[in-house]
């Protein structure tokens, strides 16, 4: 499960790592987000126009079906395990129609209580998970809202000692397919996904507050226990 991830990246960072997509995005970068929590906004990348590029837009994280009577519901839809996404009701229509790139830094683990671990890229500050996304109308009472969740899958090699299940995480050449191919075409590209070079390291307990925030939550603690 990803319950917690990081975002220190500028878009021209997010753009180089996504070479030949093309991404429209605010001229300003994001505020750099240590700490987002389920049901906290974040940026996520959707296919453009016209079938090509993405556009960056700002999303819940937790992702509410349109068809869902509540918007109570985003917090269990925060993870769509990929051997399941494509006929969970949940999550079969944005598997179809509604995939997205989330841009990231790093995500959160807890292998042992009250021990976090940060776990991010070995090479360049970029990663780009693997997302869902739709649309919820709203009803008289609240408005509508667009929100996401991130797709997980096994853990591979030594990351499994810190947690079995990870962000599914995609490279730069099929970024393209997965915002704007269809379904099929996303499971392959899913069932063909090899993550890139991971590292990790244990973080200070502080980060398991939703409220904390700064660049010192990546900080490896001294004595690390768990590093990669």
């Amino acid at each position: 499960m990803c319950g917690r991830y990081s975002r220190a990246v500028g878009w021209d960072q997010v753009r180089a790592f996504s070479q030949p997509l093309a991404i429209a995005a605010p001229g300003d970068d994001p505020e750099p987000a240590w700490n987002i929590a389920p049901t906290q906004s974040s940026w996520v990348l959707v296919a453009g126009p016209g079938g090509s590029g993405a556009v960056a837009r700002q999303m819940r994280w937790g992702l509410v079906p349109a068809w869902a009577k509540t918007i109570g519901t985003g917090y269990s839809t925060i993870n769509a395990r990929v051997e399941s996404a494509a006929v969970k009701p949940a999550y079969r229509g944005p598997w179809r129609h509604r995939r997205c790139l989330v841009p990231a830094s790093g995500w959160y683990e807890w292998p042992r209580p009250k021990q976090p671990v940060h776990i991010h890229p070995a090479e360049g500050p970029v990663a780009l998970f693997a997302g869902l996304w739709d649309h919820w109308p709203g009803t008289p009472d609240q408005p509508g809202l667009d929100s996401f969740s991130i797709v997980t899958t096994e853990a591979s090699g030594a990351l499994r000692a810190v947690h079995d299940r990870m962000p599914l995480l995609l490279s730069p050449p099929v970024l393209a397919d997965w915002l704007h191919a269809d379904g099929e075409a996303a499971a392959a590209i899913a069932a063909a996904a090899q993550p890139p070079a991971l590292a990790w390291h244990a973080v200070a307990p502080a980060v398991g507050n939703v409220r904390a925030q700064g660049a010192g939550l990546v900080a490896p603690v001294p004595d690390d226990p768990i590093k990669a």
